[in-house]
C-alpha cells in the first residue's frame, strides 16, 4: 500500500505544475473577506465576518464606569487637561481600568471539537488575550473617546463673587473627568476553520465592530452627581480610532524526507511514483485552513498597521519548527500581509458606504 497521511496530500497537490493546495488556491492565495455591519440592533456596534472555513459574530456593549468605582484612583490624574498628558500617560488609564474587555465563545455548534456544558475552552482564552493584546499594542481605540469629562461653570462654584486673592477663593476645576466608557466586545463564533483562521477573522470582526460603534451622548448633572445620556441616536458619536490592524496567517510546509524521495521516482511499497513530480522544499502557504494548520512545521501571524497611507509591522508571530523560515520568506510574507490590508481596508470602505 502506498504512504497516505496529510502530509503526502498536501505535498501531492503542491508537487503539481503550477503548485496548488487542496482549497483550490495557490500557495500565496488568500481567501475573499465577507463583511456585514449594524445587523444587530441591541448592542452599541457589530459586525459579522465571513474568512474561509470561520464566521464571527461581534457584538460590543458601552456600559459606564463612574471614577469612584476604580479602586485606588487618584483624583489628582482627571483634573489634568488632556492637552498636557502625553499618549503614554493617557492610554495607562485603558489598560489599568480595563476598558477594553474581549472575548470568544467557541461552542459545539462551531465545531464538534468543543464540547457543550463546559468551561470556556483554551483556545477560545487564548484567542481573547490575543485581541486584547493587539488592541493595546495598536492603541487602536482613543482614550479620548472614552472619557466623560465635566467642564464646571465658574459661577456656580462657591468662590464665586470672590476676588482670586481673597484666601477663601478656591479656584473651580475646569475640566474633571467622571468616568469613562468600558467596552465589552463579545465574539461568537458561528464557525470554525483553525486556530490561525479563527484569530484573523475575530480581528477583523473586532475592527469593523468598533468602527460601528455610536456612544450615546452623556453629561455629568451637578445636582444629582450622576451620568446622564441622551435617548437621542442623532446625538451618539463615533469613536476615535488610530490607524487600521490587519492580520495574515501563515505557515510553512516542509515535505517529509521520504516523500522528496519518492517523487524522484523510487519505489515505495511496490508503488512506482510518476518520475515527473519534482522534489520541492519548504512552501510558504498563506492564511492558512484547518487542514493546513495541523500539517505546517512552522505558523505564524503577522499583524500591520495602515496608518497615513502607509503599512508598519504591528507584529509577527511565531511558533514551531526552526529556521526553514529565511529572511527572504519573511519579505514575501510582509508584502503579502500589506496587500492584504489594502484589501481589507477596501472592504470596510464598502460596508461603511453601503451603510453595513
Amino acid at each position: 500500500m502506498p504512504l497516505i497521511s496529510p502530509s503526502a496530500l498536501l505535498q501531492a497537490y503542491l508537487s503539481q505544475d503550477p503548485p496548488i493546495r487542496p482549497s483550490n488556491r495557490t500557495p500565496t492565495e488568500t481567501r475573499p473577506i465577507h463583511l456585514n455591519t449594524g445587523s444587530l440592533t441591541h448592542c452599541n456596534g457589530s459586525s459579522l465576518v465571513k474568512l474561509g472555513e470561520s464566521t464571527i459574530v461581534c457584538a460590543i456593549r458601552a456600559e459606564l464606569l463612574p471614577i469612584s468605582e476604580i479602586a485606588h484612583y487618584r483624583s489628582s490624574e482627571s483634573a489634568r487637561v488632556s492637552q498636557e498628558r502625553t499618549e503614554e500617560d493617557s492610554y495607562e488609564a485603558v489598560t489599568l481600568n480595563n476598558l477594553l474587555v474581549p472575548n470568544l465563545e467557541l461552542s459545539t455548534n462551531c465545531h464538534p471539537s468543543f464540547p457543550a456544558n463546559v468551561a470556556p475552552t483554551v483556545t477560545g482564552q487564548s484567542i481573547s488575550q490575543r485581541v486584547l493584546s493587539l488592541l493595546h499594542s495598536s492603541r487602536f481605540v482613543s482614550i479620548a473617546s472614552l472619557e466623560i469629562r465635566h467642564t464646571s461653570d465658574p459661577a456656580a462654584s462657591g468662590s464665586a463673587g470672590l476676588d482670586p486673592d481673597d484666601p477663601a477663593y478656591v479656584e473651580p476645576e475646569k475640566d474633571v473627568l467622571k468616568a469613562y466608557w468600558t467596552l465589552y466586545i463579545d465574539c461568537v463564533a458561528l464557525s470554525y476553520g483553525g486556530e490561525a483562521n479563527a484569530f484573523d477573522t475575530t480581528v477583523m470582526a473586532v475592527i469593523a465592530a468598533l468602527k460601528d460603534v455610536r456612544i450615546p451622548q452623556a453629561r455629568w448633572d451637578e445636582d444629582s452627581k450622576q451620568i446622564f445620556c441622551s435617548p437621542d441616536y442623532t446625538k451618539a458619536r463615533t469613536l476615535e480610532l488610530r490607524g487600521l490592524p490587519c492580520p495574515l496567517s501563515f505557515g510553512v510546509f516542509e515535505p517529509d524526507s521520504r516523500i522528496k524521495f519518492d517523487n524522484e521516482g523510487a519505489e515505495v511499497n511496490g508503488t512506482a511514483t510518476p518520475s515527473k513530480q519534482k522534489s520541492q522544499g519548504a512552501t510558504i502557504l498563506l492564511d492558512i485552513d484547518y487542514f493546513e494548520s495541523d500539517v505546517c512545521t512552522e505558523k505564524g501571524n503577522i499583524v500591520v498597521d495602515w496608518s497615513s497611507r502607509s503599512c508598519r509591522i504591528l507584529r509577527l508571530e511565531k511558533v514551531g519548527g526552526g529556521g526553514v523560515l529565511g529572511l527572504e520568506g519573511i519579505k514575501q510574507i510582509v508584502d503579502s500581509a500589506e496587500k492584504r490590508c489594502q484589501e481589507w481596508k477596501a472592504v470596510l470602505d464598502g460596508a461603511s458606504g453601503s451603510g453595513g
